[in-house]
């Protein structure tokens, strides 16, 4: 490991006790702490560089130098320092792009805003940003922006190239195995929000047709039923005669039905003109029944990952009450959506290794089907210690789906469909004042000759002429 701070070597003096670097995926700064044990003290604003064989571990500033005298002889010098981000936005971006690619916008505001930066990194062909405005804005807060308009990420490396790319696509220097040189693994499912069985509580919908049959007893005019009759129909003596339709309680004229029936309180009654059905008869209601509205769906895959993991059989449930849903394939679909999003838990995951090369944004292949871990995830930190002078060891932290999906931490959408409200305070000019109107009126005449019939679509009440009484 070498170690430079403003152009000098300094790795003699530096203690590996308390050294460390920690790189962090997306926009989160890059850290290294160490400790100087002989030397000058460094001065706050210094670059530092340090690389293993040849490799570029960490490049930044050091931002608060102390110190911590032993003897009146012996003084270290603790330090802190960040990756040249703090440089990057040592300016304010105040620009308004329109219908302009994310990529054209991070290069033009690097070439503006960030001097002494490149823009090797940067994929052309990003979505077209219809309008966004950056109002005194540090350029890394400007591609935090342009990142979750477009659903592209960025990042700044240790040679001052600022990045622009739609996914992360490079993988981890090995695949873990029962075979691979780490330890410490562990391996944990967030089941924050986690259900993989869902009940779905939805409003009413109406059953088939249902046939409920009643024997008259000579006296009774009026049924009370069990529900609520919808679409009822009314068969007497058997349901191959023919059927009757009664009419609507308070909303059908009675005078037209031989039968009417109430919904809400849910009976079925002869009307004043109807016969008393004679004792023994039989008398068949046939309707539709309100029902509940019930269902329930799963994700077998996820529980039995969630199992393989953890105790007992890997079910966790949730209910969704939403009266709105009237059938039994809407609940269902609701149902699905939940588990769509939900069922697949993220993972938190790390271990230690002293296989150099790994990077945050680095897709991490496990394949342990003895420990039921088997998938790709997403490297997002990792944090570098000195085990000696001439050896590092390296904690990586690593997360994505429980079924081995990639956690690329943003959904890709593109411009048309993540649009902002146009702010357009200091584009529009209002002004007030009279304007001058100008009427312009025309009639069309057409002429006719009366008389007028009765018929005529223009005939004129009060001068129409009858053309006689049949």
């Amino acid at each position: 490991m070498q170690i430079t701070i403003a152009g000098v070597a300094r790795t003699a003096d530096v203690r590996l006790d308390g050294f460390s670097i920690e790189q962090a995926l997306g926009n989160e700064q890059d850290t290294c702490s160490f400790t100087l044990k002989s030397g000058d003290k460094p001065v706050e604003g210094q670059e530092i560089i340090i690389e293993d064989n040849g490799v570029r571990l960490f490049g930044g500033i050091i931002t608060n130098p102390k110190e911590d005298e032993k003897t009146p002889t012996k003084v270290f010098y603790p330090c802190e320092s960040v990756d040249y981000g703090y440089q990057l936005d040592r300016r304010l971006v105040v620009e308004v792009y329109e219908n302009m690619s994310a990529s054209d916008i991070v290069i033009d505001i690097l070439n503006k805003y960030c001097p002494g930066f490149i823009g090797n990194g940067i994929v052309s062909g990003a979505p077209v940003v219809e309008y966004i405005k950056f109002d005194y804005l540090r350029p890394s807060e400007c591609f935090k922006q342009l990142t979750g308009y477009v659903g592209w990420q960025w990042k700044l490396d240790y040679f001052k190239d600022v990045k622009f790319f739609e996914q992360y696509n490079a993988f981890a220097p090995v695949e873990i195995t029962h075979n691979s040189a780490i330890r410490k693994l562990k391996h944990e499912p967030d089941i924050q929000g986690l259900r993989n069985k869902v009940y779905v509580l939805g409003g009413k919908m109406l059953s088939d047709e249902q046939d409920f049959a009643y024997v008259a007893d000579g006296q009774q005019r009026l049924w009370v039923l069990g529900h609520e009759p919808h679409s009822p129909w009314v068969y007497i003596g058997d349901i191959n005669n023919p059927p009757i339709k009664p009419g609507l309680e308070y909303v059908d004229d009675e005078a037209s039905y031989s039968w009417m029936y109430n919904q809400g309180e849910k009976y079925i009654r002869c009307s004043a003109q109807t016969a008393t059905p004679p004792n023994g008869t039989t008398v068949i209601f046939r309707y539709k029944v309100p029902m509940d509205v019930i269902t329930m769906v799963e994700d077998l895959a996820s529980q039995q990952a969630v199992a393989l993991i953890q105790d007992g059989d890997g079910i966790y449930e949730h209910k969704i009450v939403d009266d709105s849903l009237i059938t039994i394939q809407a609940a269902e679909a609701t149902g699905q959506a939940d588990l769509a999003q939900h069922a697949n838990p993220t993972i938190k995951g790390s271990f230690e290794t002293e296989v150099n090369g790994w990077v945050p944004g680095q897709l991490l292949t496990i394949n342990l089907p003895g420990r039921g871990i088997q998938g790709q995830y997403l490297i997002q930190k990792v944090n570098i210690t000195a085990l000696s002078s001439n050896k590092l060891t390296y904690k990586v932290s690593y997360g994505g789906r429980l079924k081995g999906i990639p956690d690329l931490l943003q959904a890709l959408v593109s411009g048309q469909q993540n649009k902002k409200i146009v702010d357009v305070n200091y584009q529009s000019k209002f002004v007030t004042g009279e304007l001058p109107v100008g009427i312009k009126i025309e009639f069309v005449v057409t002429l006719r000759t009366d008389p007028w019939y009765c018929g005529d679509a223009d005939a004129i009440c009060g001068e129409i002429v009858c053309l006689g009484v049949a």
